[in-house]
C-alpha cells in the first residue's frame, strides 16, 4: 500500500526523514544511548538525506557527540572555567573577567548592512557557535575596540598634562623660554592658544593598529576557552579558526626600541636620585617592572651577585594586596647581575632601603611600592631630558634581553633569564640579535677568498 506524500515516511536504520505539513523535511535519528533526537528540518529532501546520512557516518566511526552536553550559554560557562582555574594570577584573572564582559558576553556594535544591530556570542550555546559566528564576532569586535581606542586617545589629548605638555612643545619650537615643571604662565598659555587654536594632535589616535592588542586578548580568550570545553567533551571542535588573529597585536606592533649603554647612564642620572638604579638594574637584569618594584631585601644576595625573583606587584583593581604572583610559573628565577648593577644595587639599598627583610628595595620614602603612574612619570621626564620621547619603561626590559642574546645565550638559557614559559616570547630577542648570516658569509669568504 502506497501512502500519499505528505504522510511518507523513509526509514533508515539509525533514523528517518518526514515531510511535515509545513513542507520542510524533517530528519531523525536514534543516538548510540538509544535516544530519538531531531536533526532538524530542512527545504528539500536532498539535503534532509544529506545531513542523517552525516550523522550516521559519525556514529559508525565512533566520532558522534551528543549535542545536548553544549546547551549551556557560552557566557555562562566561561564564568564559571575562569571561576574553577586555579593556576591564574590574580591579574590575569581580572583580565580575563574584563575581556569576557566587554567583548563575549557583551552586545558589540556590527559595522556594515542596512541596519544597525549587535552581536552577543556569549547568550549562544557552546554547541551552537560555528566559525562563521566566530568570523563575524571578531570582525566586529576589531572594529569597535579600534574605534573605543581611538576615542580614548582623543580624551586623552586634551588632558591637563598632555595640553601643558603641547604648550612647553610650542614655545621650545618658537624660541620661548619656559620651565619644564610648573604652572604655565597665562600669557604663554594665550600665546598658544591664539597661534593654534588649542587643538592638540595625537597621531595615535588615527593609528591603523588601534585596538588590536585588546582583539587580539579577546579573541585568544576565546580560542583558549573553547579547547578547553573541546578537551571536557561538551563540543566537538573549536570554532575559533581564525588565521593570525591571536598574533595581531604582535603582528602589527612596532619594533621595539634598544637603549644603548650610553644612553643608559645619561638616563639614569636624569631620574630622580632614589630610582637611578632601578633603571640600572632594570637594564641589566631584564625584569619585568612589576618583578623589579616588588624585590624584597630578601630576595637580594649581594655577595652572590643575583636577586631571586618570586613575585610581582599586583595590578590596581585586582584585589590580590600589595604582591602577586609571577606571570607565569617560569617567572619564579633566580638572576644574576653583572658587577655594573650589583654596585648600583649595593649603593642604592645602603641609602635608600629601610632595614628588614621585607623593606621593599625601590619602594618609596615611605616604603611602600612605587605606583605605575608615578614611575611612568619620572621616567618621562628623563627620558624627554636626554632625547628620547620614544622609550618606555618595558624597552629597559626589552635592550637587556636583546644584550643577552648578543652575548649568545642558548633559547633555554634566553627562556630561564627573561622568565619566559614558552619559546616564542624569547625567540624574538635571538632575531633581533641575529648576525648568523654575516658570521657564515666570513667564513665563506676564509673558505673561498677572492681571486688574487
Amino acid at each position: 500500500m502506497t501512502t500519499s506524500t505528505t504522510s511518507r515516511r523513509h526509514r533508515r536504520a539509525s533514523g528517518a526523514v518526514r515531510k511535515l505539513p509545513s513542507g520542510r523535511w524533517q530528519a531523525r535519528y536514534t543516538g548510540p544511548d538509544g535516544a530519538m533526537r531531531t536533526l532538524g528540518t530542512y527545504p528539500t529532501k536532498a539535503e534532509a538525506d544529506q545531513a542523517l546520512a552525516h550523522e550516521v557516518s559519525r556514529m559508525a566511526r565512533g566520532v558522534w557527540h551528543d549535542p545536548r552536553l553544549g546547551d549551556q550559554p557560552l557566557g555562562e560557562w566561561f564564568r564559571g572555567w575562569i571561576a574553577t582555574r586555579g593556576d591564574l594570577a590574580p591579574s590575569t584573572r581580572a583580565l580575563y573577567a574584563r575581556l569576557l564582559e566587554r567583548w563575549i558576553d557583551a552586545d558589540v556594535p556590527l559595522a556594515g548592512g542596512s541596519r544597525p544591530r549587535v552581536v552577543r556570542l556569549g547568550e549562544q550555546s557552546l554547541a551552537s557557535v560555528t566559525p562563521a559566528a566566530v568570523r563575524e564576532w571578531d570582525a566586529a569586535v576589531l572594529a569597535e575596540a579600534g574605534r573605543r581606542a581611538g576615542e580614548r586617545w582623543q580624551r586623552a589629548a586634551s588632558a591637563p598634562t598632555r595640553v601643558n605638555a603641547a604648550i612647553r612643545a610650542w614655545a621650545a619650537e618658537n624660541g620661548r623660554v619656559v620651565a619644564s615643571t610648573g604652572r604655565i604662565p597665562a600669557e604663554l598659555r594665550e600665546a598658544w592658544l591664539e597661534a593654534t587654536g588649542g587643538v592638540v594632535t595625537d597621531d595615535r589616535a588615527t593609528r591603523p593598529n588601534l585596538g588590536h592588542t585588546e582583539a587580539a586578548q579577546a579573541y585568544r580568550l576565546l580560542h583558549t576557552g573553547m579547547a578547553q570545553a573541546v578537551s571536557d567533551g561538551l563540543i566537538p571542535a573549536n570554532p575559533c579558526a581564525i588565521k593570525g588573529a591571536s598574533q595581531r597585536d604582535s603582528r602589527h606592533r612596532g619594533e621595539r626600541r634598544v637603549v644603548t649603554p650610553d644612553e643608559l647612564w645619561a638616563l639614569a642620572d636624569a631620574m630622580p636620585e632614589r630610582y637611578r638604579a632601578a633603571v640600572v638594574v632594570s637594564f641589566l637584569s631584564g625584569l619585568r617592572a612589576g618583578e623589579l618594584f616588588a624585590l624584597q631585601r630578601k630576595h637580594v644576595d649581594l655577595s652572590a651577585g643575583n636577586v631571586r625573583v618570586e613575585q610581582s606587584l599586583s595590578r590596581p583593581g585586582t584585589g590580590g594586596g600589595r604582591f602577586s604572583s609571577t606571570k607565569s610559573r617560569a617567572g619564579v628565577r633566580t638572576v644574576a647581575l653583572p658587577t655594573a648593577a650589583v654596585e648600583s644595587l649595593a649603593d642604592h639599598m645602603a641609602r635608600f632601603t629601610p632595614a628588614g627583610r621585607d623593606a621593599l628595595v625601590f619602594g618609596t620614602s615611605t616604603g611602600r611600592p612605587l605606583t605605575g603612574g608615578h614611575r611612568t612619570t619620572m621616567f618621562h621626564r628623563a627620558r624627554r631630558a636626554i632625547g628620547r620621547d620614544d622609550l618606555t619603561w618595558h624597552d629597559l626590559r626589552h635592550s637587556a634581553m636583546t644584550l643577552v642574546a648578543l652575548t649568545g645565550a642558548t633559547l633555554p638559557e634566553l627562556m630561564q633569564r627573561a622568565g619566559h614559559s614558552t619559546p616564542r616570547a624569547a625567540l624574538h630577542y635571538q632575531h633581533a640579535a641575529d648576525d648568523a648570516q654575516h658570521r657564515i658569509a666570513e667564513r665563506l669568504d676564509a673558505i673561498a677568498p677572492r681571486r688574487a
